[in-house]
């Protein structure tokens, strides 16, 4: 089977929003314009922000670590950094999570699962 690497959103202002993972991130984009950018994080994995054509799809991006204690930790720092938290973090079934906006809605979940 083939693996899925990349993780594209659209977006309204590729810019603003580049701004936005940017800052989040904590690193710089390897590619940035005004129709698309680039960001490739320490998995490997490129997160690709392109400019859409009307109205866009809502996605969410998961980002798992280990352990609940780091959760709490990334809670903190993307509150910090101007996230939009959209649910706190929280126990749930199968571990500990909480959800951030983007700029255009997307939801980023930081998760751990449960040991």
């Amino acid at each position: 089977m083939t693996e899925i690497e990349d993780i594209l959103l659209a977006v309204a202002d590729p810019e603003t929003s580049a701004r936005f993972y940017a800052g989040l991130f904590d690193c710089r984009p390897v590619m940035a314009g005004p129709d698309r950018a680039l960001f490739v994080l320490s998995s490997g994995r490129a997160l690709g922000l392109l400019r859409r054509a009307g109205d866009g799809q809502v996605c969410e991006v998961d980002f798992p670590l280990e352990g609940v204690e780091a959760v709490d930790q990334a809670h903190i720092d993307w509150w910090d950094r101007g996230a939009r938290i959209l649910t706190p973090p929280m126990d749930t079934q199968p571990g500990r999570s909480f959800v951030a906006g983007d700029p255009d809605g997307h939801r980023l979940r930081v998760y751990a699962v449960a040991a």
